[in-house]
């Protein structure tokens, strides 16, 4: 299936990513022209997320980029020589020889395949480099492949696209770490600068999510801020009153005196899933709360983050967390705001919630 991407749809790529990784990782391999290191944090989280047991070290793991134009971040190439399992390889290490990282011929695929425990092949292939910028705003195409009929073709190409590639050695790096640092990038890094902060402006434009008339169910991803969560263990979120539409429940009973289960929407996160997380509606402040998954339980931290619930299935929705100050976040954010999707948790809150178009 294609998977496209732009600043209107943040996030397609490591939605993308992430779906291939759900249901597990034997072997990852990435071959990207260029990589950061906040574009890896982001690939490194998923990996972690879908290794069995969370242990990344039992996953292989192969990285090829490039050192072409000086694009590459050495932190991004230091990360993955450090990680356990891992083999990382360069394209454009003679460039060194020249002390001039501009190639005659550019080194540019972009090719991310997924082995699995259970013998299948999953792909992803087309225009992301694993850069942030890659993988969240910018304009980018790819065709996801679940499973490949013939994976020996997969691996024949594989072979073939990271031929001019070598073996990342202390040597090179820190050549390379050096060269780049003497001469700026030849080429324009836009793709490795931070995603600017949206201009949010005054809560009081936002209408709260209470009085706006969408229809909850044509969106398949809502973001809530969280400044703290609620409860003795602090794993409650406290949702938009009307959010248990998002999740596809039907609840009328607002009474101001009691707590009402309304839903239990089953929450997953690489291989974690949760069946007993209820969304129940509070009388005595008038909000519904959806009960999330404590770290302890393979959860997140979730304190001043936009938590990102997204639809993969019905009644089953994936679990993110981005802290607000994040690309991630500023992305999602923006993109809601564009499509004046952007609202109030309630009349006196100070959190904002919005919807991915």
């Amino acid at each position: 299936m294609f998977i496209v991407q732009n600043d209107a749809r943040p996030g397609a790529m490591q939605n993308a990513l992430f779906d291939l990784m759900r249901i597990g990782i034997d072997n990852v391999r990435v071959c990207s022209a260029y990589m950061s290191m906040s574009g890896s944090e982001i690939l490194f989280d998923g990996l972690c997320r879908s290794a069995p047991n969370g242990n990344h070290e039992r996953v292989r793991k192969t990285i090829v980029t490039s050192l072409d134009f000086g694009l590459t971040e050495p932190s991004a190439l230091q990360f993955w020589d450090e990680a356990q399992n891992c083999n990382v390889l360069v394209a454009g290490a003679s460039l060194l020889e020249q002390e001039n990282l501009t190639p005659r011929a550019a080194f540019h695929p972009k090719l991310y395949l997924f082995d699995r425990p259970d013998g299948t092949l999953g792909s992803l292939v087309g225009s992301a480099n694993l850069t942030n910028r890659g993988l969240t705003i910018n304009a980018e195409v790819a065709w996801l492949e679940q499973e490949h009929n013939q994976p020996e073709h997969v691996n024949e190409a594989w072979d073939a696209a990271i031929g001019p590639a070598i073996p990342l050695t202390a040597a090179i790096l820190e050549r390379y770490r050096a060269l780049r640092e003497r001469a700026a990038p030849e080429h324009p890094t836009e793709e490795l600068d931070p995603i600017p902060e949206p201009e949010v402006g005054r809560l009081g434009q936002y209408t709260p999510f209470g009085d706006a008339e969408i229809d909850l169910g044509a969106h398949s991803q809502m973001w809530v801020q969280s400044h703290g969560l609620q409860g003795g263990a602090r794993t409650q979120l406290e949702l938009p009153r009307g959010a248990h539409r998002f999740f596809g429940a039907a609840f009328e009973g607002y009474e101001f005196d009691r707590v009402d289960h309304i839903a239990e929407p089953v929450l997953v996160s690489g291989l974690s899933e949760w069946r007993d997380r209820p969304l129940t509606w509070h009388g005595d402040n008038a909000m519904e709360r959806i009960n999330l998954p404590s770290l302890a339980m393979g959860g997140f931290r979730y304190e001043n983050s936009l938590i990102l619930f997204r639809r993969i299935a019905p009644n089953t929705f994936e679990l993110r967390v981005h802290p607000w100050d994040s690309d991630s976040a500023r992305a999602r954010l923006e993109a809601s705001r564009r499509a004046g999707l952007v609202f109030r948790v309630g009349r006196n809150s100070n959190r904002l919630a919005g919807f991915i178009p």
